[in-house]
């Protein structure tokens, strides 16, 4: 992702990555070149990342400069963060699929930010005690799986301030093959998250011909039964255990084109998980045998708080009333969120 264009990464962080790979600095010229662009906390969290391989001493010193720049950073995030007018919240839509299909959920938001990293575009932070960039993937899939609707949310420091064309063609230069960001939203700050507004996942695996008429014949057994009990592994109070899912109001279609299988399922945060193995357990496969099952859309309903924006907009403008609104002590309204009709997007 280095090779070819040249890295947009602001030069203090460039020059501490240096520094970390060995290369001769001193730690307060670091401090105070990260100081200057306002990313003491980036570099921070750059030496966590790399404090296995980093230069041992440069680290050390480095880190213990820039701790109490850190956490004043951080304080003061915390203090202009319901009135920062310059953040901008994106959605990201993306296609994960030929030689993609072997990233699992961690690659996929690791090869995002590296992109985003090289390319200049700053993430705002959470509040964590660690803080860590604001980039969250939405349903991710898989190794294995694919996906021609993909979603991803991030939050930026500040908007880009070329077209979403523009960044969108830097950025894909940057990625690998087989993963394409194709669409990029920017979103009301107090937008639900796109996993809260999911109804259904389409799906779409070329089953190959020799194990067609098994297949075929567990999908018809599925589609007559009133349930289909499944054994998923599970965490119950910290300890593993198996329970029994109903797949059967799960999965809302299957149908066969020749050998193609299409299938819709309810997508949701309270869904059982991974589709590879959800098909498994209905074809009589092991989910490795689905490799290539790929997501052709996703159904959303309308964001009920984007309808409603008055209720959601900042109106504040001093941190005490803030304070109250976010203990919950207010008098807002709740929103009442009745589903509305899908939107199918990809």
């Amino acid at each position: 992702m280095e090779q070819g264009a040249e890295s947009r990464e602001p030069a203090s962080l460039q020059r501490l990555r240096r520094a970390l790979a060995g290369a001769q600095a001193e730690p307060a010229e670091l401090v105070q070149s990260l100081a200057s662009e306002g990313l003491v906390e980036e570099g921070a969290s750059l030496i966590r990342a790399e404090r296995r391989a980093a230069e041992a001493t440069v680290a050390k010193q480095t880190a213990a400069l820039l701790a109490p720049l850190a956490a004043k950073a951080m304080a003061r995030r915390e203090a202009s963060w319901q009135l920062d007018s310059r953040r901008a919240t994106v959605r990201l839509g993306y296609a994960k699929e030929g030689e993609a299909l072997d990233l699992d959920e961690g690659d996929v938001h690791a090869i995002l930010l590296q992109a985003f990293r090289l390319e200049g575009l700053r993430l705002a932070l959470d509040f964590g005690k660690r803080p860590r960039p604001l980039l969250r993937l939405e349903l991710p899939l898989p190794a294995g799986a694919g996906g021609l609707a993909e979603w991803a949310e991030a939050v930026f420091r500040v908007e880009p301030v070329e077209t979403p064309g523009a960044v969108m063609t830097r950025l894909n230069e940057r990625l690998p093959a087989g993963l394409r960001i194709q669409s990029w939203d920017v979103l009301a700050p107090y937008a639900s998250p796109l996993g809260e507004l999911a109804e259904a996942s389409h799906w779409r695996w070329i089953c190959p011909e020799a194990q067609v008429p098994e297949a075929a014949r567990r999908t018809a057994a599925f589609l007559a039964s009133a349930e289909w009990l499944w054994e998923k592994g599970g965490r119950v109070e910290g300890r593993k255990e198996i329970k029994q899912v109903d797949l059967r109001p799960l999965v809302t279609e299957l149908r066969w084109d020749g050998a193609t299988l299409f299938s819709t399922t309810r997508t949701g945060s309270s869904e059982p998980g991974n589709p590879l193995k959800i098909h498994a357990a209905i074809l009589g496969l092991e989910p490795a045998d689905l490799r290539g099952l790929l997501r052709l859309s996703l159904d959303l309903r309308a964001d009920p708080r984007l309808a409603q924006a008055e209720r959601f907009e900042p109106k504040l403008r001093n941190m005490y009333e803030d304070a109250v609104l976010l203990s919950g002590g207010s008098n807002i309204t709740l929103v009442d969120e009745d589903d509305e009709e899908p939107l199918r997007l990809g």
